[in-house]
């Protein structure tokens, strides 16, 4: 990977994909390169008893940091999408805000990863989805986290038609596995899917808990 300044955004085919445990991973690859790096949840849905949101906690933990405001921005206690759990609290995410914020967040560091929601199509707000949040960071790199098991081929291919749509084709392809039981569907998933991939793509299998090494 080369250290010129860079906007990273990570994405994936669904929800529980796994792209908190690629993001950490890519971080924890970063800083051991001694590259001014930094990883984002701009937006987390989802609070345990004590106020805490677990991918805000992987993340801070992977940077050695302990402040959630460091690396988010809104914070609901519903865990769903953004705009029902902002209405859960009769609120509203405020998208330029947003914008706004990764942008400033990302002219501070050399690499600026951003981890969105869920897939594609979850809504931000009724008429804003997270397609939109990518098309807002029009400089961005995107990365596709594939979660690896029973419907994972339909839900990347409808992924990747939607970003070549954009013009936003991802450079970095992640097939993983949510969890252990999973693995055996990596090889399948990913035969399945290659084709379909622009040839500079480059292509990770990653077994459960794997880290990944950037080049």
């Amino acid at each position: 990977m080369s250290c010129s300044k860079q906007t990273i955004f990570i994405t994936a085919t669904d929800t529980d994909a796994g792209k908190t445990w690629v993001t950490a991973s890519a971080i924890r690859a970063l800083l051991k390169k001694r590259i001014y790096a930094k990883a984002l949840k701009p937006i987390a849905c989802g609070l345990n008893d004590a106020g805490l949101n677990d991918d805000i906690e992987i993340l801070l933990g992977a940077q050695g940091l302990n402040d959630a405001d460091k690396i988010n921005l809104f914070r609901y206690a519903l865990p769903s999408a953004p705009s029902q759990a902002a209405a859960a609290e009769s609120a509203m995410v405020d998208t330029d805000k947003l914008t706004a914020w990764c942008k400033n967040e990302a002219d501070h560091v050399d690499t600026c990863l951003i981890e969105g929601v869920g897939g594609l199509m979850v809504p931000i707000t009724d008429n804003w989805l997270v397609s939109d949040w990518i098309k807002a960071i029009p400089d961005a790199e995107v990365w596709l986290v594939v979660g690896c098991k029973l419907g994972a081929i339909n839900q990347t291919l409808l992924t990747l038609e939607k970003l070549k749509q954009m013009g936003r084709s991802p450079s970095r392809i992640f097939f993983n596995a949510p969890q252990k039981v999973h693995n055996d569907w990596i090889t399948p998933t990913r035969k399945s899917v290659e084709q379909f991939l622009n040839a500079n793509c480059q292509i990770y299998s990653l077994n459960y808990g794997s880290e990944i090494s950037l080049n």
